[in-house]
């Protein structure tokens, strides 16, 4: 069975259905704030079919990430002390997170923006911690913005054609990357 392929096909799919475009931005929007899924995974195969312009495409997740990471610090801001907020992040994350804003600053907004740590714990904890909101605004639209830029581009210009091509290689690319990072989390909780 072909798990990866699969899942590679079921996205370019997705990828070609004509409301996707809001389901990316939607996706962009609560994923700052709730849900667990980067936008990536859509915004890279709509990337990839060149449907669309891909800086239109990067701008608008970019935007609707941002305006979801409002809600998160309003969140962090007004409601942390809520039961309900126990299911959107973990009280080791959110103490993780404040200890990572302690040492290093707005920088941290950034790199929650860019990279694959979770964005939404960030967007929680900087309102909690009452940080300067224009700030915060200012290192999310640039770590967010720098992230789907290079992904829309990246995608973008590569090609489904290429992908295609590579396509034969998913399986081993993705048991790879699944092997990787249960060591990963291995060495990291369990050693």
């Amino acid at each position: 069975m072909k798990v990866f392929t699969n899942v590679y096909n079921f996205t370019i799919n997705i990828s070609k259905k004509e409301k996707v475009v809001k389901y990316l931005y939607g996706l962009s929007f609560v994923e700052s704030f709730i849900f667990p899924i980067p936008p990536d995974v859509i915004l890279a195969p709509i990337a990839l079919t060149r449907k669309y312009n891909w800086i239109r495409l990067a701008f608008f997740t970019t935007l609707f990430s941002v305006l979801g990471g409002i809600v998160g610090y309003i969140i962090g801001s007004f409601l942390f002390e809520v039961e309900i907020l126990n299911n959107i992040i973990s009280e080791e994350k959110f103490f993780e997170a404040k200890k990572l804003f302690n040492k290093h600053g707005f920088l941290i907004i950034f790199l929650a923006g860019f990279t694959p740590l979770p964005y939404k714990v960030f967007t929680i904890t900087a309102g909690y911690m009452s940080i300067a909101i224009i700030p915060f605004l200012f290192a999310s639209f640039i770590g967010r913005g720098l992230r789907f830029f290079l992904v829309s581009a990246i995608f973008y210009f590569f090609g489904l054609d290429r992908a295609n091509k590579l396509k034969n290689y998913f399986e081993y690319i993705g048991y790879t990357a699944t092997i990787l990072l249960i060591i990963f989390i291995y060495m990291r909780y369990f050693s």
